[in-house]
């Protein structure tokens, strides 16, 4: 195969084939591919990053500077830089780090609907079994323990509703797990940001993910480093036929990453002088005719690393598994031969060509090292040949034409910008304002021009003297000279035109910056805001992209690495520390798939919300709760939290109805005793009265009643007397128990308020 001119070697050949030779061949040639224009690209991105640091290229203002072909000595001004992209791209920059990348692993497995509908099924049988028990322990309490018993039990339909609206895979929470834990381990956060730099910059990104020392890494490349297929449909890094990573390094640290498979004879040869890494050293590590040549001749390496797609020959098993009497199909390489055995028992094996990434290592342009197959090939499940590169990137915009980036496209405002300001200062060291004009014979005489200008100096009057001996003065050779520049002013008002053009262009206006004019509103300024964010947001969305297939690799690469399992502890998004234990085989066979939010949306929630946050304490949210609110990271996280708080207020409420319901029972209750009480009373002085009332007509109706047969009568009264004292303190004893127990009752539903509060 020829890919621009270079052979590459052909890739469908069985492994056996693949020799020494054809694998030097292969680096050897991507290499060469790579080789083609090299130079160009690396001096163009240089240019960019010199212009974000405020570098002077002399030579993008030699036409300025030299306009006839001569170089200008000794003149009043200097070509120097104001920077006026830097600020931009750190703006942006800034923006970028205060953005939530808020993502959500999913699974992807077949099984996944059928799994969530098992899980369904058992939640509404243990909810049926739990409403059987209760309604047991009403009719038999003795063969239930009622203190097991909740308080309440959701309806089956509530727990089938409740796995539609929230339902997750444990599988995904696991991977979720895993994510966080990677994200910590890598510094995935200060990494991206990196990343984020050089997509403003330069307009370009390269990650490099994997697996080292049984751990997903992940790190950003520098895009001068970097060079892949060219494919003109091609998005992503990954997706392509090839890439590589070039760099220049000491011998020392070739030695520490390549020990392993360096002989003796070539770790000597590396520490010999050599000639060729200075140039390309100097291309991109230093400013352009700065270093010292002796510096970097000798000592730098070229170290390339090449990764490719070649193929391979894989078969598809299908054999009777004797056991389940089920037909199965397991993947075989190329070596697999049938057992006979099998063959009689109808067997078959289905080979197929399939894709397969590569990777090698050229040393110093003459060694040739770790030419293999990667260990960790990220394949998909469903698709063995559709295997990815550990190289990912993408560029900003290089449909039909050349990469652009934010840097790029304000060279040309910086360029000319500089350039009035040298103007400028020119024109403010040529101005000399308005001077008086005469004849030096008119100086007094005996007056030197020093003493002359002391006094024009010190009091603004210029002495003349019209009769001096032999010299006809006249004082109309006095005259007045304008020196003065009128074109400052123009100049001045190009330079603002120029930043006002620059920020519209590149959607960073003076209100996102965050200077707002005298007479400018809220109103007005936040829609401007609204306006410049939605220019930069085509560069928020695709980097976003990115993000998303990174974090998606990493979570793949993360199960080559765990084959032994993981444990490990780290700290959630929320402060709390959490324990990661992986099942290594589910995490094995679990199709992950990773989902990041539109972090600009996210971001615009969480502002409104918190915006919001006077309001909710005006209206009785807790201050710890509008506390919590604002120390959240994400939208989701704020959701969360105020959910908790709805269902926290809905059970205050509920168990605040609930009380004051008890509490007008009670009065109800008390008010009937209290009647009761004073009909007692009221029954009490009746009989009395009716007591009395008797004794005396027995009195006057039997005036010879003795003495001892009243007595008895009085003795009865007593009697009398005593026992509606005696059911009296009973029905005092009955309210004040059902006093006391309204008062248990009301102080435990307070206590449980003051929970669900605190909660």
């Amino acid at each position: 195969m020829y890919l621009g001119g270079e052979k590459i070697p052909q890739q469908k050949l069985s492994l056996t084939k693949k020799t020494k030779k054809w694998r030097e061949a292969c680096v050897e040639a991507f290499i060469d591919l790579s080789n083609q224009g090299v130079s160009g690209r690396k001096d163009n991105l240089k240019r960019l990053y010199d212009y974000y640091n405020g570098v002077i290229l002399e030579d993008d203002y030699r036409y300025v500077l030299q306009p006839y072909g001569k170089s200008r000595k000794n003149f009043p001004s200097k070509m120097r830089n104001y920077p006026i992209i830097k600020p931009i791209v750190d703006l942006l920059l800034g923006e970028k780090s205060k953005r939530p990348l808020n993502y959500t692993v999913t699974v992807q497995n077949s099984d996944t609907v059928s799994e969530k509908e098992n899980a369904k099924q058992e939640a509404i049988y243990q909810n049926l079994q739990m409403r059987f028990l209760m309604a047991l322990s009403q009719t038999n309490p003795d063969m239930v323990n009622p203190g097991e018993m909740p308080e309440e039990v959701p309806l089956p339909e509530q727990i089938a509703q409740q796995f539609e609206n929230s339902y997750v895979d444990n599988r995904a929470i696991k991977g979720q797990y895993a994510m966080t834990y990677i994200m910590q381990q890598q510094e995935i956060y200060d990494k991206i940001q990196k990343a984020w730099f050089h997509f403003l910059v330069a307009g370009e990104v390269y990650t490099h993910r994997g697996v080292r020392n049984k751990e997903p890494f992940y790190e950003i490349l520098n895009p001068l480093d970097v060079d892949y297929d060219k494919d003109p449909d091609l998005e992503f890094v990954e997706d392509g036929d090839w890439a590589l990573i070039r760099k220049y390094v000491h011998a020392s640290s070739v030695v520490d990453m390549f020990h392993e498979v360096l002989t003796e004879e070539q770790v000597l040869e590396l520490e010999e002088p050599r000639q060729s890494s200075y140039d390309n050293f100097m291309l991109y590590r230093e400013s352009r005719g700065q270093a010292d040549p002796n510096t970097y001749r000798n000592r730098l390496i070229e170290v390339t690393t090449v990764y490719w797609k070649s193929r391979k020959k894989i078969g598809f098993l299908e054999y009777m598994d004797p056991e389940t009497n089920q037909i199965e199909i397991m993947e075989v390489d190329e070596k697999f031969r049938m057992p006979k055995e099998m063959k009689d028992a109808g067997a078959k094996v289905d080979f197929k060509w399939v894709n397969e990434v590569w990777e090698g290592t050229r040393i110093d342009g003459r060694f040739y090292v770790n030419i293999n197959p990667i260990a960790n090939q990220r394949v998909s499940l469903e698709n063995p040949s559709a295997c990815k590169l550990p190289i990912n990137g993408r560029k900003y915009s290089d449909t039909n034409s050349d990469n652009i980036s934010l840097v790029s496209l304000g060279i040309s405002y910086q360029l000319n910008y500089n350039i009035y300001k040298y103007r400028l200062e020119l024109a403010i060291a040529r101005s000399k304002d308005i001077i008086a004009q005469f004849d030096i014979n008119m100086i007094p005489k005996k007056w030197d021009m020093d003493k002359f200008m002391y006094y024009v100096e010190g009091t603004g009057i210029a002495w003349v003297d019209y009769n001096k001996e032999g010299i006809q003065l006249n004082p109309q050779h006095q005259s007045v000279l304008d020196m003065s520049i009128k074109t400052i002013g123009q100049y001045i008002q190009l330079l603002e035109s120029i930043l006002q053009e620059w920020e519209k262009l590149s959607g960073v206006s003076r209100q996102r910056q965050g200077t707002i004019g005298a007479y400018e509103g809220k109103a007005s300024s936040q829609q401007a805001i609204l306006q410049s964010s939605h220019i930069t947001e085509d560069l928020f969305r695709k980097f976003a992209r990115l993000e998303q297939r990174d974090l998606q690799a990493i979570l793949d690469y993360s199960k080559e690495a765990w084959l032994t399992g993981k444990r490990a502890q780290f700290v959630m998004p929320d402060g709390t520390t959490d324990f990661l234990d992986l099942d290594t085989l589910q995490h094995m066979e679990t199709n992950y798939g990773i989902f990041v939010s539109d972090s600009g949306k996210d971001q615009r929630k969480l502002d409104q919300i918190k915006g919001l946050s006077q309001a909710m304490i005006q209206n009785g949210t807790k201050a710890s709760m509008v506390a919590e609110m604002m120390d959240a990271e994400s939208f989701p996280q704020i959701k969360a939290k105020l959910k908790a708080a709805e269902k926290a207020q809905e059970e205050l409420e509920q168990a605040q109805q609930q009380a004051q319901a008890e509490q007008a029972q009670q009065q109800m209750q008390m008010q009937q005793m209290q009647m009761e009480q004073e009909k007692l009373e009221t029954e009490k002085e009746r009989q009395k009265d009716i007591e009395i009332a008797l004794i005396n007509a027995e009195a006057r109706q039997n005036p010879q009643l003795d003495s001892f047969n009243m007595q008895k009568m009085i003795q009865e009264f007593d009697l009398k007397k005593e026992e509606l004292k005696l059911k009296e303190q009973e029905i005092s004893r009955k309210i004040q128990g059902d006093l006391d127990k309204n008062n248990v009752e009301r102080e435990k539903i307070a206590k449980d308020n003051a929970r669900q509060s605190e909660a």
